[in-house]
């Protein structure tokens, strides 16, 4: 089931690269599949996060450019705006930890067993 569920993450991490718009969002839903992905589909979780983060990174310039726009409009005081593209990546670690944390437990209660 895990294995399932870490090649749909990989599969939909792959497809949002390619996407316009929409696939810089699908990051979010991508990160929740990866953290259920833990036991023998981790690296399919591991590898669907990295990819988002490539993606974030490196596949997304309207994004950046967006946010440096904001960031000129928030000096000449417009007001605070947060900074999406660090939010997704915050999003990208929380989901590696935890899918390293299910992957700890679920390595344990197999052991316990």
């Amino acid at each position: 089931m895990q294995k399932g569920r870490g090649i749909a993450a990989l599969v939909i991490a792959i497809i949002a690269m390619f996407t316009p718009f929409l696939g810089t969002w699908l990051t979010i839903v991508v990160a929740i599949m990866a953290v259920f992905a833990y036991g023998p589909g981790l690296g399919l979780g591991i590898a669907a996060i990295a990819i988002n983060v490539i993606h974030i990174f490196f596949f997304s310039p309207l994004l950046w450019a967006t946010q440096a726009a904001m960031s000129i409009g928030e000096a000449a005081g417009a007001g605070d705006v947060p900074f999406l593209p660090w939010f997704l990546v915050a999003i990208q670690i929380g989901a590696a930890v935890v899918l390293f944390m299910l992957h700890k437990r679920s390595k344990g209660a197999i052991v316990k067993a």
